[in-house]
């Protein structure tokens, strides 16, 4: 009768350990589904915000896009505005401004430094277009946020 319920045991353990395979491939199937649901137009645009993180500080352009990505400028502005719901060109300019507001709160540099260390050339540009997107200039900002 012990031999019994040894096997009992037994077959109840593998029976678990079966389960736990189970939950195991099915989470793995779960997350490669969701990867290829994304279409390859959303993998570029995704691509793309890549790109544009990596090289924000540089001129980038929809030609620039373009010929790093090897796809036409259009198709790359059509994949942007569905997955992000702006233009390559947009989205380097929110970033740019994201990443000034990190250096203006973090650093002590001057606007000029933030304004060239986040890709603009001319600072009074730059002063434009943050006080367009967070209506406040880049000093007033900074004062805000560290005071």
């Amino acid at each position: 009768m012990q031999s019994y319920c040894g096997l009992g045991k037994l077959v109840g353990d593998f029976f678990w350990e079966k389960q736990q395979l189970l939950f195991r491939f099915l989470a793995i199937l779960e997350n490669g589904i969701s990867d290829m649901d994304k279409t390859p137009a959303s993998r570029l645009a995704e691509n793309v915000a890549v790109f544009i993180q990596q090289h924000y500080q540089d001129e980038i352009t929809n030609e620039t896009l373009s010929s790093a990505l090897h796809f036409h400028p259009g198709y790359i502005v059509r994949c942007m505005k569905m997955k992000y719901g702006v233009t390559p060109v947009q989205y380097l300019l929110q970033f740019r401004i994201e990443r000034a507001k990190q250096l203006l709160i973090s650093t002590e540099w001057s606007i000029d430094r933030i304004a060239t260390g986040v890709g603009f050339q001319y600072a009074p540009y730059f002063s434009t277009c943050f006080k367009r997107r967070v209506a406040m200039s880049p000093l007033q900002f900074r004062k805000k946020y560290l005071h």
